[in-house]
């Protein structure tokens, strides 16, 4: 083996590594995006109220197109509660005045019946421990961290030498 194939080699794999990472990355987000156009939400979870079934620090994937009026006992479904709290509880009974709500770990049915007004969507799935990243993300540091990280990984992509781009010059 000559010592320039020696030094090359190690290069190769981290341009390899750095591909498959970006075409991943890539790959995921035209997948949410694709999803978001379709009304399909994803939401983390901050309380414990639907234990066992959700845990603290899932992410809930909320489909936003689901029909009120199909909503069945035992579903579990987003509504809002005041203009910036959004609630996942399941479905215990459906009646004239709206959708009957209790989270799993609770006591108690929620106070108010779920109206169509406030209805956000139909929950598809739930991701454990998702939440915590997207928690993470939308703080200060979070944001600082992601713009760093994203930042050192174009930056690499751009330092790993490209035999490709070389033998064409």
């Amino acid at each position: 083996m000559t010592d320039e194939k020696r030094k090359s080699a190690p290069v190769k794999i981290i341009r390899a590594v750095y591909n498959v990472i970006a075409t991943a990355v890539i790959a995921l987000a035209a997948v949410v995006a694709v999803l978001w156009i379709a009304g399909i939400r994803p939401y983390a979870v901050v309380t414990g109220s639907m234990e066992p079934a959700v845990h603290v620090g899932s992410i809930c994937v909320v489909n936003q197109h689901a029909s009120f009026d199909k909503v069945k006992k035992g579903d579990i479904i987003a509504f809002r509660v005041g203009s910036d709290t959004l609630v996942t509880h399941r479905a215990v009974s459906i009646t004239d005045k709206g959708i009957v709500t209790k989270g799993d770990a609770n006591n108690a049915e929620d106070m108010t019946p779920v109206t169509k007004d406030r209805f956000v969507g139909k929950t598809v799935f739930s991701i454990p421990k998702a939440g915590r990243i997207v928690t993470f993300v939308h703080t200060r540091h979070g944001l600082i961290t992601t713009a760093a990280v994203l930042a050192a990984f174009i930056l690499l992509g751009a330092a790993i030498p490209d035999k490709k781009k070389k033998d064409k010059k």
